[in-house]
């Protein structure tokens, strides 16, 4: 009969323990990790984190520092994030994983002149423009938004894709280094401070997202679709805060220059001529641009079907906190 009840007691224990293990964090104890990396897309995050924007509008948030996306995407898939600053391939692709995500708010590219990418040559390259793209080698990284961006420049501007050779560098330090040497391509897409680099270093410009037609390269912030649904005030806090931040930078930008300058990692001798980014705020990606995404995943077999708009962005958490 002891053992009985000493039996109960323990399974009562362990329910109870079990019971307490599964209850959703309140409000107050829950701290939200973001994946980040260190590009300008980032930088309002940061803001937001200086200046305490997040705790004023109630939640806690860890920024977690990642040196690639795809380490970034393996912690996402991991459990170990509830959101993370990315771009809509990757938010796609995690999606197709098992983890889903939902855009919020675009960290960069809102415009088109904002988040500024760039197809430059080589200083001893014969490719001096696009009318002789063609028949070149052109470094990206494969199955990325730097491949979409590659194909979607070509596809706006009338150059046959399969004209040039696109040659997978994924490192970025590789990438401008292969370019510079140019022994091994004549051109290479680059993001915003590297083109600008390259160029104040004796590469030529070929193409400059900004000047086209359409906006091709918006990176995104991200949430786990289950935090957003759990903890639901708390994803307004962090939106509302985000916001904030890109405010501060807007009225102030001179006073996270410096900030900036690490989070971005600029280049010693470009420090001086650095301009921080403009950022929009309570922007999310359009459904064309949305759209636009997927069907080139879906053409080249990174998906198997196509998402929806409302299945990878949602406008609520910006509704509610305007």
């Amino acid at each position: 009969m002891k053992k009985v009840s000493a039996l109960v007691v323990i399974l009562v224990l362990m329910v109870s323990s079990c019971i307490g293990c599964g209850k959703t964090k309140s409000k107050e104890d829950y701290t939200i990790k973001i994946g980040v990396l260190s590009t300008a897309d980032s930088i309002p995050l940061y803001v937001a984190s200086q200046e305490k924007t997040f705790e004023g509008n109630g939640c806690k948030v860890e920024l977690v520092e990642f040196g690639s996306a795809s380490d970034q995407s393996k912690a996402m898939e991991a459990g170990e994030l509830d959101g993370m600053m990315t771009d809509m391939v990757v938010q796609c692709l995690v999606k197709k994983g098992g983890v889903d995500l939902k855009t919020v708010a675009i960290a960069l590219g809102a415009e088109v002149t904002e988040g500024k990418f760039c197809i430059v040559a080589s200083p001893n390259s014969k490719v001096d423009s696009i009318d002789n793209l063609a028949g070149s080698k052109v470094a990206i990284s494969e199955g990325t938004m730097m491949e979409f961006l590659v194909d979607s420049y070509c596809d706006e501007l009338g150059i046959d894709i399969d004209s040039i050779e696109k040659v997978s560098i994924p490192s970025l330090s590789l990438r401008y280094e292969t370019l510079m040497e140019g022994n091994d391509v004549d051109c290479a897409i680059l993001p915003e401070p590297l083109n600008d680099y390259a160029l104040q270093n004796g590469a030529k410009l070929i193409i400059d997202d900004t000047t086209l037609q359409n906006n091709y390269s918006n990176s995104v912030i991200v949430l786990r679709d289950s935090f957003i649904k759990e903890q639901n005030e708390l994803a307004q806090a962090f939106v509302k805060g985000y916001n904030e931040a890109i405010d501060n930078i807007e009225n102030n930008p001179d006073k996270y220059k410096e900030l900036a300058l690490e989070v971005a990692r600029v280049p010693e001798d470009m420090k001086d001529i650095y301009v921080l980014p403009h950022y929009t705020k309570g922007a999310v990606p359009t459904e064309e641009t949305v759209d636009r995404i997927v069907d080139w995943m879906v053409k080249k077999g990174l998906l198997t079907e196509g998402y929806s708009y409302k299945e990878l962005v949602t406008d609520e958490l910006q509704n509610k906190t305007n």
